[in-house]
């Protein structure tokens, strides 16, 4: 091979590279372009369907629906958010709230919680009172570790998921839901559980593992149709109050003479109770 044919050669690779590195540059930064352009801001309805929702959050960062908002920006809304009394259905897209510590969702159309509620692992406090449709709660509720308050009040919830079990910081429980059928046994392990509340639903016995309760100071059972308490129900050593009013009851455990911290007993129209129950009361009671 001449060094002339040779040099043509080189000429035409380096003629090839000098074409080929625009364009592979070009492609890439296209690449980046793309990727970028998913990552980026969108209107607030793409994130919330519900418009009544999306005007709320977009309320809340000083927008409105039709501007652009990022992930980041969704997910540093700090602190307490209310969604109600209004026209909200659905709650789709709460889980980019994610800096959220206590959600107060009331008086609305709401029918149910989505499973990306367990999104917000900041969560203190869980307030749907009167969020009269709803009636699901997703298992993902027990990803929500720091969870301290929960209430249920007036709604159509049927069934506690199980999962309940591990939200172990929770303080106060409220679950007068009106269609309640019974009390999942993993309740027993809400070790610093202090207030509960379960009247007004239908269930006519509690699991055992209620009386694992052992920080609890107020019981609610009132209204239920309950037929018979758990024989250990003596465990819970700081109950204060309990409420057994208006149910089917015919004796009382006599370990409730263990209860040294009970000062009030509701016990009226609990028609077919023996009244034995009078000779094991616990100490404060006798005193009234």
């Amino acid at each position: 091979m001449d060094t002339k044919y040779r040099i043509a050669i080189l000429l035409t690779f380096i003629s090839l590279i000098i074409f080929a590195v625009p364009s592979y540059l070009y492609s890439q930064n296209n690449k980046t372009e793309i990727a970028d352009t998913t990552k980026s801001s969108k209107n607030f309805i793409n994130f919330f369907p519900d418009t009544s929702l999306a005007l709320l959050v977009a309320e809340r960062l000083n927008k409105t629906i039709t501007d652009n908002v990022t992930t980041g920006e969704l997910s540093n809304i700090k602190g307490y958010f209310e969604i109600g009394p209004g026209d909200v259905s659905s709650l789709k897209g709460i889980g980019f709230l994610k800096g959220l510590d206590s959600l107060d969702c009331y008086k609305n159309e709401v029918t149910e919680l989505p499973d990306e509620i367990g999104n917000l692992s900041n969560l203190k406090s869980l307030d749907l009172c009167k969020a009269y449709g709803l009636s699901k709660i997703p298992s993902q509720i027990g990803r929500l570790k720091h969870l301290k308050y929960i209430r249920l009040v007036l709604t159509e919830v049927k069934v506690i998921p199980k999962e309940i079990g591990n939200l172990t910081e929770l303080r106060t429980l409220l679950l007068s839901c009106d269609s309640l059928t019974e009390i999942p046994k993993e309740i027993g392990n809400l070790k610093k559980l202090v207030e509960l509340d379960i009247h007004s639903n239908s269930f006519k016995s509690l699991p055992n593992e209620i009386c694992n309760l052992t920080s609890l100071r107020s019981l609610d059972i009132s209204h239920c149709g309950l037929e018979s308490l758990p024989e250990n129900i003596g465990n819970l050593k700081h109950l204060k109050t309990l409420n057994l009013f208006n149910n089917d009851l015919r004796r009382l455990p006599q370990s409730i003479n263990k209860l040294d911290n009970l000062s009030y007993l509701n016990v009226y129209d609990n028609f077919k109770l023996n009244e034995s129950y009078k000779k094991y009361l616990p100490k404060l009671l006798k005193r009234h």
